[in-house]
């Protein structure tokens, strides 16, 4: 089996390698640069959009997977993710986009929205989140899977609850916590079969998010260069060195402990639908963009709380 690398590990563990990659500025050579658009317009960005979100304390950046076995056919993006660093508090927030989410894609027929990369890339990709939930995001980064198993393997492996449901998918010959390896991690990440497809397959991805960014972030610098070294290179994004060296000196003021959870579409706020022949959900885009607004910027968040516990989401799916 080809080995893959899952996009949501990549996605706190590069908060990790901003915080400490001021160490190692040469590994920042192995990094795809990638330019887009720079005015608002082509990014999606209304004026609208600027004077609300007018937070100087909370930084947005987009994170892309693509299961692109050959990097040079396009793509969709397997998974998507909003990363919000909240300066002010020390957060990390992180959303996951539903890739089936049917949204409305500048330029082309409404599809779901994993289907924007495909059309026109990261450019079109952050152009279509910015729209749909008034966001001004401009800055993205995308991994392609590969390389998963040897990143978990450098690191130890990662530790992980296997609910009994999941053992056979997951390689492993019981459940309950334990360390799974590269294999392990890659299989268990992959699972949509069993639970509440998608969504609790999000959950499973957001999990081993969290047990790798703590894993990581407690190695010592020897141990990180040889991960950041198996992890740059399957990366690309459009942050300039000088962006990445500023975020790695924030980087290491945020807790591992500190990281909240969400996902979009939310609950009760969709329809699952049949359309063209696709299976999608259909979003109240209004209230999923006032949520989600809610999660990044703490505008009454303390009274609407919908995906943000794993376990309360895993009992909810349960039942």
């Amino acid at each position: 089996m080809k080995k893959k690398v899952l996009v949501s590990v990549f996605i706190l563990f590069l908060v990790v390698v901003f915080s400490t990659l001021y160490f190692f500025n040469s590994s920042l050579n192995k990094i795809k640069r990638v330019d887009l658009p720079v005015s608002n317009e082509d990014m999606g960005i209304s004026p609208k959009t600027l004077e609300d979100n007018q937070v100087s304390d909370v930084f947005n950046i987009a994170f892309f997977g693509l299961d692109a076995r050959n990097p040079d056919l396009a793509s969709r993006s397997d998974s998507i993710m909003v990363v919000s660093i909240d300066r002010k508090n020390k957060k990390i927030k992180v959303a996951s986009l539903m890739r089936d989410m049917y949204v409305p894609i500048p330029g082309k027929a409404d599809n779901r929205i994993n289907a924007a990369y495909v059309f026109g890339g990261p450019a079109l990709a952050l152009k279509t989140i910015n729209s749909n939930f008034n966001l001004d995001i401009k800055n993205f980064v995308t991994a392609n899977f590969f390389g998963l198993e040897d990143l978990v393997n450098t690191v130890g492996g990662v530790q992980i609850d296997v609910k009994p449901e999941e053992v056979s998918r997951t390689l492993v010959k019981k459940s309950g916590l334990q360390t799974l390896n590269g294999e392990q991690a890659l299989a268990y990440s992959r699972i949509r079969h069993v639970g509440n497809s998608d969504y609790e397959r999000t959950i499973r991805q957001r999990r081993i998010i969290n047990n790798l960014f703590k894993t990581i972030k407690a190695e010592g610098i020897l141990k990180l260069t040889e991960t950041i070294n198996i992890l740059l290179p399957y990366v690309e994004t459009n942050l300039s060195k000088v962006e990445i060296l500023k975020l790695a000196s924030e980087g290491i003021k945020f807790n591992a402990d500190n990281i909240e959870e969400y996902r979009l579409p939310v609950d009760g706020t969709y329809k699952s639908q049949k359309i063209r022949g696709m299976s999608v959900l259909v979003p109240d885009i209004s209230k999923n963009k006032e949520m989600l607004h809610d999660f990044i910027y703490g505008k009454d968040f303390d009274t609407i709380k919908p995906n943000i516990s794993i376990e309360e989401s895993l009992q909810k799916f349960a039942h």
